[in-house]
This record gives C-alpha cells, sequence and structure tokens, in this order.
C-alpha cells in the first residue's frame, strides 16, 4: 500500500486534533495562531494527567516529563517527541491511543482538544517558552545507497507495485498538459504525472496499478532509479514550494522527502548508487543533496538561468545540468567539479539522457535539435534538427535507440546517426514528453492537451492510451458494472445464435447420415434384388425347357398317333377283306390298343404341358417382380445419393457457421469474464481504501 496504516492513522488523526484545537473557544479566532509553548500549555497537561507516574522522583519507564528538558531528553525507550512532526511522535501515538501502551494507563484516550494542543505544540517546533526558537524537525537517515552503480538487469523478478491505493487522490473535469513521464529500465512500469499524485501503469496491460499522492503540487520530473526500485517525483507549487520525494515502488511508500525550495523544482535525478539527489528550477542553482540524511552537499551556481535538466551518469561518475539559455555543463557528480562545458545549443535545453554507457549524451533544445555529445573531450559528435519549433524531451533507450517529441507534434524514433527509425502518429497538440518502455518495446508520449498515447516501437501501431486524471473508483464501478451487464447480453444473443446454427447444422448432419443410410440400405435391397433375377431367370429357362419339353413329347406323341392310325386303317381294311382270318383281327386289334395308347399318353402330355406352361407363367411373373424391385431400389439408390452429395456440399458451411458462433460466443464469455474481473479489481480497490480509512477511523 502507499502508507502504511500506522502512518495513514498518525496523519489523519492529527488533523482531525488539530480541527478540534482551533475550533476551541480558547483558540478560535485570533488564539489560533498563538504559540504553544511547554511552559504555558504542555506542562500543565503533563502535570495533570501524567504527573503522577512521570515525576522527577519516580520516572516510570525512565521518562520525566516534568520538566522541558527531562521532556526532550526521553526516557529508557529513547526520545519521545520528535521535534516539529507529532505523527512521528512517540509521546503523542500513545497518549493518542495510536500506539500501545495506551497512557494515561487504564484511562479513556485525551480529549481531542487536548490532544490538539500537543500535536501543536510538537508541529511548532517543540517551543519551551514565548521566547525559544522552534527546534528544527530532524531528517530521519535512510540507508538506499547501492555498492557500485547497476547498469544491468538487477537478479530476480524487477521490482512492480504491490498492493496499492488506487483512488485517485483529485479527479478534474479536465485533464492538464503532460509534466513528466517515466519507465522503469526493467519492468513494464510507466509513471505518469498527474495533478497532486503520480499514477503507475503496467506498460503491458495499460492498467492502472497505483497511485502516488503528492499533495505538495505538480509533479515536474519523474525518474526511476538504474535498478527500479525507487521512483523520483520532484514538482511543488510556483512560487511556494518545491521538492524531491522518493518512493519505493513495490510498497508505494515515502522513503525520503530531499530539499525545501521556494519555487518548484523543474529538475532532478538520482546518483545510481542511490546516494545523491540533484535538483534545480527557478533559482538558477543546482543543488545537490545526500540522500541518507538529507543535508545539501554542494551547490552549482554557474547557471544564468532556469535550470531545466539535470542527469547523473549510469556509471555515477559525471552529472550533466542544462538551462533555458542553452547552457549544457558537465560537473564530477561527487563533487560537483566542472568537468566540461559544451556550447552548441541556440535555446533551452529541454531534456537530458545518458546512454547506458555513460559515454554519450544527448540533449534536445527548443532550436529544434538532437544533439549527441562524447564525454572523453566534450565533442559534439552529431547533431540533427529533430523537431521544428523546438525538441521537448529525448530518452535513450537501452539498445542505443533515441526517442524524441517535440513542438511539431510528433513522435519520433532515430538511430545514433540521426537517422528516423519511425514516426508515430501526430498529436492534435504540443507534444511535450516522451518515455521509452525497453521491458516491452514501446514508446509513450504526451501532449499539451492531456493525451497520453502507446505505441509499439518496431510496428508504429497505437497500442492504447493512458489517463494523466483517472476517474474515481466509484465512476469505475459504475461504468464496469454497465460494461458487464452489456457483455452479459451480447454474450446470452451470441449464445442463442451459437446454438441455433448447432442446431441447423446438426439438422444437417442427421439428414446426411440418413440419406448415407438409404443409401447404404437400397444398395443392399438393390443387390438382393438382382441377386433374385438371376436365381428367376435361371428358374424361368429351366421352367422353360420343361415346357418345350413337353411340347416335344406331345408333338412326337401326334406325329406317332398318325402313323398308328395309318397302321390301325391299313389293319382294319386287311382284316375287313378277311374276315375270318384271326391274325388280321388281332394285327387291326392291336393296331387299335396302340391307337388308344398313344391317344391316351398324349392326352397325358398335354397335361404336362399345361402345367409347365403354368409353372413357366409363375416362373416370369415372379422374374417381373424381381426386375421392377431393381428398377425401384435403383432409382432409390440414386435419389438417396443426390442427397448425399447436397448435404455433404451444406455440411461444411453449417459447420464452420457453427463453429464460428461458437468462436463468437466463447469469445463473448471472454469478456464477460473480463468484464466481472475488472468489476471486481475495482470493487476490491474501493474495499481495500475503505479498510484504511476505517482502520484510520478507529485509530481515533
Amino acid at each position: 500500500m502507499i502508507l502504511s496504516i500506522r502512518s495513514i492513522c498518525r496523519r489523519l488523526l492529527c488533523g482531525t486534533a488539530l480541527l478540534a484545537f482551533c475550533s476551541t473557544s480558547a483558540f478560535a479566532e485570533d488564539k489560533a495562531d498563538e504559540k504553544v509553548t511547554y511552559d504555558d500549555h504542555i506542562k500543565p497537561i503533563f502535570r495533570e494527567k501524567c504527573g503522577s507516574c512521570h515525576n522527577t522522583d519516580k520516572k516510570t519507564a525512565g521518562l520525566d516529563l516534568m520538566s522541558y528538558t527531562a521532556t526532550m531528553q526521553g526516557g529508557g525507550s529513547g526520545v519521545v517527541i520528535e521535534a516539529g512532526d507529532a505523527s512521528a511522535s512517540y509521546l503523542y501515538d500513545v497518549v493518542a491511543h495510536i500506539s500501545e501502551p495506551y497512557m494515561p494507563p487504564n484511562s479513556e484516550k485525551l480529549p481531542n482538544e487536548t490532544l490538539a494542543i500537543i500535536a501543536k505544540w510538537i508541529d511548532g517546533g517543540a517551543l519551551e517558552n514565548s521566547g525559544s526558537k522552534p527546534i528544527a524537525r530532524k531528517k530521519p537517515k535512510v540507508s538506499l545507497s547501492l555498492t557500485g552503480a547497476p547498469t544491468g538487469r538487477p537478479e530476480g523478478d524487477p521490482p512492480m507495485p504491490g498492493p496499492m491505493l488506487l483512488e485517485p487522490v483529485i479527479t478534474t473535469t479536465q485533464r492538464g498538459a503532460i509534466t513528466a513521464l517515466a519507465t522503469s529500465p526493467w519492468a513494464p512500469l510507466a509513471a505518469v504525472a498527474g495533478q497532486k499524485q503520480v499514477l503507475l501503469y503496467n506498460t503491458n496491460t495499460l492498467e492502472l496499478i497505483g497511485v502516488l499522492p503528492f499533495p505538495e503540487g505538480t509533479p515536474h520530473v519523474l525518474k526511476f532509479s538504474r535498478n527500479g526500485s525507487l521512483l523520483l517525483v520532484a514538482g511543488g507549487r510556483g512560487a511556494y514550494q518545491g521538492l524531491v520525494v522518493l518512493f519505493d515502488i513495490k510498497t508505494g511508500e515515502r522513503v525520503t522527502e530531499i530539499g525545501d525550495e521556494l519555487d518548484t523544482v523543474l529538475a532532478a535525478d538520482i546518483s545510481a548508487d542511490q546516494t545523491l539527489v540533484a535538483l534545480g528550477g527557478t533559482s538558477k542553482i543546482v543543488k545537490v543533496y545526500k540522500i541518507e540524511d538529507g543535508q545539501l552537499l554542494y551547490e552549482i551556481k554557474k547557471h544564468t538561468e532556469w535550470i531545466y535538466a539535470v542527469a547523473f551518469s549510469p556509471d555515477n561518475v559525471l552529472l550533466a545540468t542544462a538551462d533555458r539559455n542553452g547552457g549544457l555543463i558537465i560537473w564530477e557528480g561527487i563533487n560537483g567539479r566542472e568537468f566540461l562545458v559544451l556550447g552548441g545549443h541556440g535555446a533551452a535545453i529541454n531534456g537530458l539522457s545518458w546512454r547506458i554507457d555513460s559515454n554519450l549524451l544527448a540533449s534536445c533544445s527548443e532550436d529544434a535539435s538532437i544533439r549527441l555529445w562524447e564525454m572523453e573531450n566534450g565533442t559534439m559528435v552529431k547533431n540533427w534538427g529533430a523537431h521544428s519549433g523546438g525538441c521537448s524531451s529525448v530518452e535513450f533507450a537501452l539498445d542505443g535507440r533515441i526517442a524524441s517529441c517535440g513542438r511539431d507534434r510528433l513522435t519520433q524514433l532515430w538511430n545514433q546517426d540521426g537517422a528516423q527509425i519511425k514516426a508515430y502518429e501526430a498529436f492534435n497538440d504540443l507534444a511535450l514528453q516522451v518515455t521509452f518502455c525497453d521491458e516491452t518495446n514501446r514508446i509513450i508520449a504526451g501532449d499539451w492537451t492531456g493525451t497520453i498515447r502507446v505505441w509499439d516501437a518496431a510496428e508504429g501501431t497505437l497500442v492504447g492510451e493512458l489517463s494523466p486524471n483517472p476517474p474515481p473508483l466509484a465512476d469505475r464501478i459504475t461504468a464496469s458494472t454497465q460494461a458487464l451487464e452489456s457483455s452479459k447480453t451480447e454474450h446470452a444473443k451470441l449464445v442463442a445464435a451459437a446454438e441455433a446454427a448447432q442446431t441447423a447444422a446438426t439438422k444437417v448432419q442427421t439428414e446426411l447420415d440418413t440419406a448415407n443410410k438409404a443409401v447404404t440400405d437400397n444398395q443392399t435391397l438393390l443387390d438382393t434384388a438382382k441377386t433374385k433375377v438371376g436365381e428367376q431367370q435361371k428358374v424361368v429357362e429351366t421352367a422353360t425347357a420343361a415346357k418345350a419339353e413337353s411340347d416335344k413329347a406331345v408333338a412326337e406323341g401326334e406325329a406317332e398317333l398318325v402313323t398308328l392310325n395309318e397302321v390301325l386303317t391299313k389293319a382294319k381294311e386287311e382284316a375287313a377283306k378277311d374276315p375270318n382270318n384271326a391274325d388280321l383281327a388281332k394285327a387291326a386289334e392291336e393296331a387299335q390298343n396302340q391307337v388308344n395308347a398313344k391317344a391316351a399318353a398324349i392326352v397325358e402330355a398335354k397335361k404336362v404341358v399345361e402345367t409347365k406352361a403354368t409353372e413357366l407363367k409363375a416362373a416370369q411373373d415372379q422374374l417381373a417382380v424381381h426386375q421392377k424391385e431393381v428398377e425401384t431400389y435403383t432409382a432409390n439408390v440414386d435419389t438417396a445419393q443426390k442427397q448425399v452429395a447436397t448435404l455433404t456440399e451444406s455440411l461444411k458451411p453449417a459447420i464452420e457457421a457453427a463453429a464460428a458462433a461458437k468462436t463468437a460466443a466463447d469469445a463473448a464469455a471472454g469478456v464477460v469474464t473480463a468484464a466481472e474481473a475488472k468489476l471486481k479489481h475495482w470493487q476490491d480497490a474501493l474495499a481495500f481504501a475503505q479498510q484504511v480509512n476505517q482502520q484510520a477511523s478507529a485509530a481515533e
């Protein structure tokens, strides 16, 4: 989170107490600015509320609150008053019931009016009496120094923000000009200057992942430390206040504050080893502070105009400073001794950027040029007109490419010979700031109207935009809820369309399966019918042959009968000539018997012929039936095959339509899931913010 819960509670509680203090009758209006001193205000409170335990004789926990000197000295646990900061004072924590052990023991918290007096006394410098001078607030020492100057990727995962507050400090109706942009050298992380805040974005997803409050005013400078663990924020309020704040990227906590200017800071940087901070502005003086204790190390007073840019070299050796009169000077970073004076720019220098090897410095100016300077002799090795009207910002990528933007509204990418690699879509107004995200190979730039665009550096395509003025979480939740409902409605439509398309495809497939089965079944019947035709043809052939054989037998019998009748006629004629001849009579009788027998045989043969004819007719009729079946099944197979062809042709588009509809429905489901996740993300962010506020309120 941005601040620890305890820190938030301290600040809120001190503010509440002071508000109560200013509203009481005793200190209202004309007394609101009255000095609060130990002798006049605090000692009576301590005597009444604490004297029984913390007096000169008893000194519970080694603490005596009955004299100013003893109070400021502290007790067995150390100093209890941090002059100038009640929220950092142990004594205030325990009497305000922020930290245990709560004091006075086994008692209610002191009234807010009383706490307000104590808080104002401490914040006012812990005055002993009305003639005392406030004690200067001690700046806590911080240890951020690194061994050497890191220029390579740190081991492990690059620093990225953990859980942070996402509620904007302020949301305005209109965006302001983009005053500062920066990207982490090793992580997909961008910092955007807003009004009284710095916004952290993931450069892969373009999602807001953190809000760093900067209540002192407008940030004019954003710089990541060389290892990406710190973010330097510099700025303030014009003609009122200026300072540098270092934030821990992982926690969002303020690590330290540097400087106390009477005007906003316009230029600042942190040394690669994280021991020094340089700053400058309208005072025309470059000031270099030690981070450890915030003490001024040295000043540079050679510039004759406002300081617009300062930059420590990546190897931690040199410090470059530039002003709005075109002055560019290189100094020894550790002591401020002059190293090189680089003359050439004819107008204000708006930006400085070192190549990662520290051998080359890029400067950009209102004279429209970008110049490259080598550090051995201070020679200008390249100079080209980059932006007509003036170049506003310049930055080296880790691989040596150079990003810039300017008054021509363009953002461009160059090689070190000054040859343009890519120009990106022009803004609608002056382009003011540019930064290069090495981790994602994306260029980020912002203009006078507050528009911030993100491009793919290689392709030149617009990836998206970042907002310097994001909406409140409540508005985000409302918009996300609406988007979720809309996505659910669209998803339902696409699911219905997918189901209809799948039903249509299934119907075609079913019909095709039926047609294929019809082909198979009718082909089987056709094959069976053809077999039966063949078999029946053999039956017909057999019956035909049998009838023919019977017809032949009848014909032969009738021919024989004619012959036998002729023999009978002759026998009768011979017997009539000799009626008494028994042999002739017997011969005539035998001839008659043969005729009768043959006639009877012919009758039987004709009966056989009739039978065979009937059998032949039956066989022929059955053959005709099977032949008709062949015709029918042949027609059925042909019809089914045509249906198969038609349905097969229809099936592929139907399947493709169903697949496309399902893909669209699945994509819509993904949109719904993403919308649900987005809504939950903002709901969780709001719940987190409410939890912080509740814990702060509970601490009161």
